[in-house]
């Protein structure tokens, strides 16, 4: 209904502040959005998180405590999903609820109790919703894809994956083949 998107998110933990990060750098592609506010139960990460969005947007959102106070925002179109995964898919059903599209950091769910609810709250509503899938865009996944389809592995026949790294979850990749964000 206006011309510009405006975003809130909920939850503004470390994950939330990557999301910022990653909507200002495609600002650069399509600039017809505002950040308008952000909520989170604790007061040092919502300070935190609104003085981050000041920094980077020019202009510092809204602060709520509570998810029910920023879903009431008239203006409000859009709404990111950071909090804890285990409040995803309630969150994201909270939101859908309330008539705004969302963006839901993954996993969507932890039973599936909690999934079924996110599952029939988006399909009973109209809102566009997409769920959070890191890495499955990541460069090092993007750098396997195209070893893959080159043909330098000759015919594969069977793939196994594991994931035991022990070290830092959000680690910069020291690759020269993976272009890092700084």
């Amino acid at each position: 209904a206006n011309d510009r998107i405006q975003i809130g998110q909920i939850g503004c933990g470390d994950r939330a502040f990557g999301l910022r990060r990653m909507l200002k750098l495609s600002a650069k592609k399509d600039p017809n959005f505002d950040f308008r506010s952000v909520c989170d139960i604790w007061s040092v990460n919502r300070e935190k998180a609104a003085d981050h969005a000041k920094q980077i947007f020019g202009v510092r959102p809204k602060t709520y405590k509570y998810s029910e106070e920023l879903l009431a925002d008239p203006e409000l179109d859009a709404v990111m999903v950071a909090t804890g995964d285990h409040q995803h898919a309630r969150m994201l059903a909270e939101v859908v609820r309330a008539g705004k599209d969302c963006y839901c950091e993954k996993p969507m769910a932890n039973t599936l109790e909690d999934a079924k609810l996110a599952r029939d709250t988006v399909f009973a509503g109209k809102q566009i919703v997409q769920m959070g899938s890191q890495w499955l865009s990541c460069p090092y996944q993007q750098k396997v894809r195209e070893i893959i389809r080159s043909g330098k592995l000759g015919k594969i026949t069977r793939i196994e994956q594991s994931w035991n790294f022990n070290g830092p979850r959000w680690r910069i990749p020291i690759d020269p083949d993976i272009v890092s964000r700084p």
